[in-house]
């Protein structure tokens, strides 16, 4: 970091106008050249700014230690280490703090966007990139890629998908220099992958899950190597290539089990049950299910929820109704005993309320909880798959009541969704 950017973010971080911090010392037009990086300032000057500023004339040379620290508490953070990243928090903020370092404190304000995601933070995430972003132009390239990562996290997080690739092949970019390693070129394919996996980019999603995934073989990083598999067996059942999904998905249960992590498991058994319900293997598929529920016991409410709707839908399409009616009333059981879980988990409100009316037979609501809320939201948010389905469901629904003309209205409908899908 420069130094007249280095003076200018201590200055901002004192919350010091201009004026204040060149009073007795300098004029204030001869501060805004230095801040500018336009003149460097006599020494007599600089020792009198770092004693306004509490900037420790030394302050590089206590680069390493900090430095350190920031790694530490970014690598809990990677590792999606909760307890490690809680604990190292308040020392890395002390330890930037003391280093009288700007740019120790522009790592730590990066850093902080990554550790409120991290906690499912969002608007803290989002307070903490607004506090970096006027300092894009000060920042090195190492900064910069912090930078770009994390505000990829951010708006992946918001479900902004193709700004968060976007961000992230921003970060790619510049991934180089002796500082770069294979986990850290791992974890940004990795996360490239997810993005261009959630655009129906499937190609893209394949090199990019591909190269991730023979950087963390290498590296001998059997948890990102799982997480890699499951996202191959998700292109590949895109592609209609389900024997290789399941293949991954075999591959990736082996490589948790061997690290037993139960979170990665409950998605593997989640994988598992999908790939087997689109084989009609319906006995199997439920038995995935349920394995699936077991591991994510303690597992945030959206991971179970989603697992309880798969297991409805499956189900449904086995026609063992009353275990279905039974998965419904476990997902409506566990929405309300979750604080604010109808607004909080809307989607899955209206998940749970189609099919509690479906299997009710109860058309009239069916209708219109469909054609007024559902149908238009999943279609607003994207979720085209479901507002496909959702569009033959109520066709159905027109068929059953001899609308002929409103069936064939919404089995078009249907039918464009899952084109806008896969983009054919």
């Amino acid at each position: 970091m420069k130094l007249g950017d280095r003076l200018k973010f201590a200055r901002l971080m004192k919350g010091l106008t201009q004026e204040e911090t060149a009073e007795g010392i300098i004029s204030v037009s001869y501060l805004s050249k230095i801040e500018n990086n336009q003149v460097i300032p006599s020494q007599e000057v600089l020792e009198c700014l770092f004693r306004r500023l509490d900037i420790r004339p030394g302050g590089n040379e206590t680069m390493p230690s900090w430095f350190e620290w920031v790694m530490s508490w970014y690598k809990a953070m990677t590792n999606r280490d909760v307890p490690a990243a809680r604990e190292l928090y308040k020392t890395v903020k002390e330890r930037c703090e003391q280093s009288g370092d700007a740019e120790a404190m522009i790592y730590f304000q990066l850093m902080r966007i990554r550790y409120w995601l991290l906690l499912g933070d969002k608007k803290g995430a989002e307070t903490a990139a607004q506090s970096v972003r006027d300092w894009y132009g000060s920042l090195s390239d190492d900064m910069r890629y912090y930078y770009w990562k994390f505000f990829g996290l951010l708006y992946y997080c918001q479900e902004k998908y193709d700004d968060a690739l976007h961000c992230y092949q921003k970060a790619e970019e510049l991934l180089k220099g002796e500082w770069k390693t294979s986990r850290e070129e791992a974890d940004l394919a990795y996360l490239s992958a997810l993005a261009s996996s959630r655009l129906w980019k499937w190609f893209q999603c394949l090199q990019y899950a591909e190269r991730a995934l023979a950087l963390s073989q290498a590296e001998y990083d059997l948890r990102r190597s799982a997480e890699c598999h499951v996202l191959l067996a998700i292109c590949h059942r895109r592609c209609g290539e389900i024997d290789k999904a399941v293949d991954h998905c075999l591959l990736a249960q082996k490589a948790a089990r061997m690290v037993e992590d139960r979170r990665l498991l409950g998605i593997v058994e989640h994988n598992l049950g999908h790939l087997k319900g689109m084989k009609r293997q319906y006995r199997e598929a439920v038995q995935h299910y349920e394995n699936s529920l077991i591991y994510k016991e303690d597992a945030p409410l959206d991971a179970r929820l989603i697992t309880l709707l798969s297991l409805v839908r499956v189900h449904c399409d086995a026609k063992h109704y009353r275990k279905a009616s039974m998965a419904v009333e476990e997902g409506w059981k566990q929405l309300e005993q979750a604080p604010n879980g109808a607004s909080e988990h809307y989607e899955y409100y209206l998940h749970f309320s189609i099919y509690r009316l479906l299997l009710s037979a109860d058309d009239e609501r069916l209708e219109r909880l469909l054609k007024q809320e559902a149908i238009p939201y999943f279609q607003k948010k994207k979720e085209y798959d479901d507002a496909s389905l959702y569009a033959e469901y109520l066709a159905d629904c027109y068929m059953r009541r001899r609308q002929y003309k409103q069936a064939a209205q919404y089995y078009q409908l249907s039918c464009a969704l899952l084109r806008t899908q896969t983009g054919v």
